[in-house]
C-alpha cells in the first residue's frame, strides 16, 4: 500500500511538472492582470529559477536526448570483421533512464529523470536474453546481429539497442548486448468534441518482464450507457519463443470490427513474426467473437443486429537458411485459412445480400522471394531515435480461393516491391501489384496499382533539420461485383466523406517536415506543411465523372522519445473542393500516433491491399 501511494504521489508530481507550460500559458491570456502583480510574478519565477529544483528542471527542459549526428551506415557492417568466430560468452547490459545509449558515461540528472526512474522498472536480463535469436557457441553471423539489434529497437518498451563484438582470442569473441528501455508507463486523452472523449492508461513492461496492459475508457453523452471500456494484455515473446500473446475484451469497436455498427469483442492472438532471414518459421492465430450492440438506440427497423465468430490461421517456412551466411536472398512459402462465421445476420432484407453480413471463407497460398538489407540513419519519422530503412526485393505471388455470398471464386493476385538507398542519403520505393479473381473467362474485382515514394536526404541548416517526401500513385478497379470501391481516406488525409466512392484514383502528396533542435521537457518539436491531391473517377448516373480533390495542410508533431506513447499531431487542413459532409476546414489534434518504417520481411497470405 505504501509502495503503491508513493507511485500515485510521484505520479502526480510528474503530470504537474508536464502542466507548467500549460499553466504558464492559461496565465499569459489574462490581459487584466495589473502590471505590479506581473513584475511580482516575474521576480517569483526568477526566485524559483535560481533554486536547485528549478535549475534542474530547467536543464531537463532543453537538454538534448539525443546525438544530433546523423548516421547513414549498413547495419552489419561493425559485425564483418568478426564473420565466423566463435561466440564464447554474451553478456546483457541495461543503460538505465538517467543515461544516453550514445553516452553511457554521462549521467543525466534531473527532477523529472528522478521521478521517471522511481516509477520504472527496468527490464530484467532474461527477458532480453528472451529477444535474442544467436547463442554462445555458434559462429557469428553479422547480418544475424544486425537483424537482432534492429529486432530490439522495434519492441515497444525498448528505446534503442547496441551490439558492440569484442576479441575474445584469435577464434573466439565476446558479444556485449546494451539496451535501453522508454519509461513504460503511458496514457493518453482524445477528446472528439463536447461530448466525446477517450482516455486511456498502459504500462508496456510491467515489472521489467515485457507485458503490456492496457486499459482505455470512452466517455460519450449520446451513448448508452455513457461510458465504454476495453482492456487487454500482451507478453512478448512467450518463454523466448519469439511468439507475441495477446488476450483482450472491447466495448470501443476497436476489435476485428468488420461490420458498420458498433461492435464488442473478445479476442487471443498468438503471432511469431519472422525477425530474420535465418529464421526458419513464421505464423499466428487470431480466434475472436463480435457483436453488435445498440449503443446509439437506434430503431430496430435500422439498427443491424448480428453476431459472428472469427477464426484466422496461418504458417510459413523460409527456405535456404542453410546457405552461404552472405546471402540474404530467401524464398518464403506460406497458408492461410480465414473464416467469418455469423451466428445471427441483420433482419434487414437489403442487408442479406451484403458481403459484410454473410460467411466468409478463405484459403490463400503465397511465394515470397525477398533479399532485404537495412540501413541506420536519424530523422525521418522520430526525433532523434536511431531509425532502421529497408533496402532491397520483394516480389510475393498470391493464389487461392474464397466463398462469400454463395460465390465460389479462385484468386491470384502478384505484388512487387522495389527499395534503394543511395550513398546521399537519399531513399525511395517502387511498387506495382494487380489481382482479382478469374471467374468466367473475366477478372472480377480486379485491381491494378502502382506507386513510388521518395524521402530526399536530410538538409541542416544552422539548428533546422529538413527532410522532404513525395508520393505518387495509381489505382483502378475493373468489374467489381463484391469488393468495397476506391476511396481517398488515405490519399487526400482528413478529407473522409461517407458516400465517395471511384473506380481510379491518381494521386499525389508531398510534405516537408522541418526537425527542430529545441525542446520542452524532452518534447522535441517538428513543423510540417504538405499538399495532396486526387484525380478520381466516380461512376454516377452510368456516367464516368473525374474530379479533382486537392488538400493543403500544416501543423505541427512533437515527441518524448524517451516515453512511451507515440507522437502527438496537430494538424490544419484545407480543402478547397469538398462534398457533403465534408468542411473546406478542418482542425485535428492526434495523440499516440505510431510513425515508424516498416520493415517487416514478409507477412500472412492476403488479398492485395488498395485502400
Amino acid at each position: 500500500m505504501k509502495r503503491l501511494l508513493n507511485r500515485s504521489i510521484l505520479s502526480s508530481v510528474v503530470l504537474l511538472v508536464l502542466s507548467l507550460p500549460i499553466i504558464g500559458v492559461a496565465q499569459k491570456k489574462k490581459g487584466d492582470a495589473p502590471e505590479k502583480h506581473k513584475k511580482d510574478s516575474l521576480s517569483l519565477f526568477q526566485n524559483l529559477k535560481n533554486t536547485r529544483i528549478g535549475k534542474e528542471i530547467s536543464r531537463s527542459v532543453t537538454r538534448k536526448t539525443f546525438s544530433d549526428s546523423v548516421k547513414q551506415e549498413r547495419s552489419e557492417d561493425k559485425f564483418i570483421p568478426y564473420e565466423g568466430k566463435i561466440i564464447r560468452r554474451i553478456y546483457i547490459d541495461h543503460i538505465g533512464l538517467d543515461r544516453s545509449i550514445y553516452n553511457p558515461e554521462k549521467n543525466i540528472k534531473s527532477v523529472v529523470t528522478r521521478i521517471a526512474k522511481s516509477l520504472h522498472t527496468n527490464t530484467r536480463p532474461k527477458i532480453i536474453k528472451q529477444h535474442l535469436f544467436f547463442y554462445e557457441g555458434k559462429q557469428l553471423n553479422p547480418y544475424k546481429l544486425a537483424d537482432n539489434e534492429r529486432y530490439l529497437r522495434d519492441l515497444d518498451f525498448i528505446l534503442d539497442s547496441r551490439i558492440i563484438v569484442k576479441k575474445a582470442t584469435e577464434d573466439s569473441v565476446d558479444v556485449f548486448v546494451i539496451t535501453r528501455d522508454v519509461f513504460s508507463l503511458g496514457g493518453s486523452v482524445n477528446p472528439s468534441g463536447p461530448t466525446k472523449s477517450r482516455f486511456g492508461l498502459y504500462d508496456a513492461n510491467l515489472m521489467g518482464n515485457a507485458q503490456r496492459v492496457d486499459a482505455r475508457v470512452l466517455l460519450q453523452t449520446d451513448r448508452t450507457p455513457r461510458t465504454g471500456y476495453s482492456a487487454n494484455y500482451r507478453k512478448s515473446s512467450f518463454m523466448g519463443s519469439l511468439i507475441n500473446v495477446t488476450l483482450g475484451y472491447t466495448q470501443l469497436d476497436n476489435g476485428s470490427s468488420y461490420g458498420t455498427e458498433n461492435e464488442y469483442a473478445y479476442y487471443i492472438r498468438l503471432d511469431r513474426p519472422l525477425v530474420s532471414p535465418y529464421s526458419r518459421w513464421a505464423g499466428g492465430v487470431e480466434l475472436s467473437r463480435n457483436w453488435s450492440k445498440n449503443i446509439f438506440q437506434s430503431p430496430d427497423s435500422l439498427f443491424l443486429n448480428y453476431r459472428y465468430n472469427v477464426q484466422d490461421y496461418w504458417a510459413g517456412y523460409n527456405m535456404g537458411v542453410n546457405t552461404n551466411m552472405n546471402d540474404r536472398t530467401r524464398h518464403f512459402v506460406a497458408l492461410r485459412y480465414f473464416q467469418q462465421h455469423f451466428l445471427r445476420q441483420p433482419a434487414q432484407p437489403n442487408e442479406l445480400t451484403n458481403a459484410l453480413y454473410n460467411n466468409r471463407q478463405m484459403v490463400l497460398g503465397s511465394f515470397t522471394f525477398y533479399e532485404q538489407n537495412f540501413y541506420k540513419t536519424h530523422y525521418v519519422f522520430g526525433f532523434g531515435r536511431t531509425e532502421d530503412i529497408p533496402y532491397g526485393t520483394t516480389a510475393t505471388l498470391t493464389t487461392g480461393y474464397s466463398k462469400e455470398l454463395n460465390r465460389k471464386r479462385p484468386y491470384v493476385s502478384g505484388d512487387f516491391t522495389k527499395s534503394f538507398v543511395r550513398k546521399n542519403g537519399n531513399f525511395y520505393t517502387l511498387r506495382a501489384g494487380a489481382g482479382g479473381y478469374p471467374h468466367n473467362r473475366l477478372m472480377e474485382d480486379a485491381v491494378v496499382l502502382a506507386s513510388a515514394n521518395f524521402y530526399s536526404k536530410l538538409f541542416t541548416y544552422k539548428k533546422l533539420k529538413l527532410r522532404q517526401s513525395f508520393e505518387v500513385g495509381y489505382t483502378e478497379m475493373f468489374n467489381n461485383v463484391t469488393n468495397p470501391l476506391l476511396t481517398l481516406s488515405g490519399q487526400v488525409r482528413g478529407f473522409r466523406p461517407d458516400s465517395l466512392f471511384g473506380y481510379r484514383r491518381i494521386y499525389a502528396q508531398s510534405e516537408t517536415t522541418y526537425f527542430s533542435d529545441w525542446s520542452l521537457l524532452g518534447f522535441r518539436f517538428a513543423p510540417f506543411t504538405a499538399f495532396e491531391g486526387a484525380l478520381f473517377r466516380q461512376k454516377v448516373n452510368a456516367n464516368k465523372v473525374y474530379v479533382f480533390y486537392p488538400g493543403f495542410s500544416a501543423g505541427v508533431r512533437t515527441r518524448n522519445e524517451n516515453l512511451i506513447f507515440g507522437t502527438m499531431e496537430f494538424r490544419v487542413y484545407m480543402f478547397p473542393i469538398t462534398v457533403p459532409g465534408v468542411g473546406h476546414f478542418q482542425f485535428k489534434f492526434t495523440s499516440n500516433l505510431r510513425f515508424k518504417y516498416s520493415g517487416s520481411f514478409i507477412k500472412a497470405p492476403a488479398l492485395l491491399n488498395y485502400n
